[in-house]
């Protein structure tokens, strides 16, 4: 009997055209479709992927989906084989908002691609205005930043939300520090995307506008937490805060991306 909620053929075709054909990782990109050696026949190394697992005990398995909505094609990416096996290999590293993100980035390209217009992502033309310059500049730090936010919450969420609180939180990182230390590390590169946020808003904030000036600074306000160090070692509870803060605020930073987003959409298309 098989348990798992895979995507039709027909669904599996339609995530391929959708990118063109290429993996959706947009760290890889490679082209998965090609000819064999037999002329009547071609080649895949792509597969359609499923964003939140197919049956339960898979990677990123979400118990509220219907069976439905989990061989629908809005839970489906187009990867490489290669990419395919690493997101299921490290579904902390990532996760579904991650994922997402791939495959809205993925099929956007295809469509300025085919329809022959500028991507807002990756255009680099010189000649554009200021303006359009500081739209890209701003999305993509805030996706850079964003995406690490959302990974911390998550390591909190399937980690840590269940099993401890508080001082127990820190207890258990000092205990066993080399079971998250990578994992740690890569979230504490916030505080560099951060920066980067920072220095662009300060260089674009006239040609930006107000508006979107506010929200991201909303946004950075949110990340804003205190926390107690002896600083030779012997305690330290900035992981207990930090996750303090990312548990509490996740939703009101999911809240400000989108209105942002939405703003430099508006400004871009102007």
């Amino acid at each position: 009997m098989n348990d798992r909620d895979d995507f039709t053929q027909q669904t599996k075709n339609i995530l391929c055209k959708r990118v063109g054909g290429k993996c959706s990782n947009p760290n890889c990109m490679r082209e998965t479709q090609g000819p064999h050696s037999d002329m009547h026949k071609g080649i895949s190394i792509g597969q359609a992927a499923h964003i939140t697992a197919a049956s339960q005990g898979g990677p990123r398995y979400d118990p509220d989906l219907t069976s439905e909505q989990r061989k629908d094609i809005s839970n489906g990416i187009w990867l490489c084989e290669s990419c395919a096996k690493m997101i299921d290999n490290d579904e902390k590293l990532y996760p579904v908002e991650l994922l997402k993100t791939w495959k809205y980035m993925a099929e956007y390209n295809q469509r300025c691609i085919i329809n022959q217009t500028d991507n807002l992502l990756k255009t680099e033309n010189k000649s554009e205005s200021r303006k359009n310059i500081a739209c890209r500049e701003i999305k993509k730090a805030l996706e850079n930043l964003h995406v690490i936010l959302q990974y911390a919450y998550e390591l909190w969420s399937h980690n840590f939300k269940e099993s401890f609180d508080g001082y127990d939180l820190a207890d258990e990182i000092d205990s066993h520090w080399n079971l998250y230390e990578d994992n740690l590390k890569y979230i504490y590169s916030y505080h560099d995307k951060q920066l980067i946020l920072y220095n662009i808003i300060a260089e674009y904030s006239l040609d930006l506008g107000a508006e979107v000036c506010d929200e991201v600074d909303k946004y950075l306000r949110l990340l804003n937490f205190s926390f107690q160090s002896d600083n030779w070692g012997g305690y330290d509870n900035y992981w207990q805060c930090f996750f303090d803060m990312i548990s509490t605020n996740i939703d009101s930073l999911n809240t400000h991306k989108k209105n942002i987003d939405n703003f430099l959409h508006k400004i871009y298309t102007a």
